[in-house]
């Protein structure tokens, strides 16, 4: 797989530590907008020593085959990170499934980001692996997320209860699921 792919007015990458700068900004300007939906963040997670940590092992996770981020950068600005769209718990034995995950940047929000970015990393995945489920979890009241998932045409497959320890207590999340036919 390619580490950059051209997406028209878009770069999509997979970064290495080299872009920890670039990365840190992204979650910093964010905070708000994605800690609801995320797990308690480590005191030094918002530095660049711990970023460049994060997309080591991310491209070391990469190599193995068991995990893969994209990050979207505008060719307008090449360092600023409008979004990143992750696959994590990549199993290739029966199940040939995986999770998704995705980011976008507050100032970028409600603007087709999302729905376009998460079909083209799904096409580059599956140009690569053999994924036939990918499911996503998303907590009922992000609003804009379940608007994605219906905009795509994911299957709802329901509430996923007690799915994930967020905020101190056990989330429910919607679950919903490409099937790659």
């Amino acid at each position: 797989m390619k580490l950059e792919n051209d997406l028209g007015n878009y770069k999509l990458k997979i970064l290495d530590s080299g872009y920890a700068k670039q990365v840190l900004s992204f979650y910093e300007r964010n905070k708000e907008t994605f800690n609801p939906y995320e797990s308690v963040k480590p005191d030094n997670f918002y530095t660049i020593d711990y970023i460049g940590l994060l997309l080591n092992a991310e491209m070391k996770a990469f190599l193995k085959g068991n995990y893969l981020r994209f990050y979207l950068f505008a060719k307008k600005d090449p360092n600023y990170v409008i979004a990143s769209c992750s696959f994590s718990q990549i199993h290739m034995g029966d199940e040939k499934s995986c999770n998704i995950g995705y980011k976008v940047d507050s100032a970028y929000q409600c603007k087709g980001i999302a729905t376009m970015l998460i079909p083209e990393c799904i096409k580059l995945l599956l140009s690569e692996k053999n994924i036939h489920r990918i499911n996503s979890y998303i907590m009922p009241d992000n609003t804009p997320s379940l608007r994605v998932m219906e905009k795509l045409g994911w299957l709802d497959e329901g509430i996923a209860h007690e799915y994930a320890f967020l905020n101190n207590t056990w989330q429910d999340h919607k679950h919903f699921v490409f099937i790659n036919h």
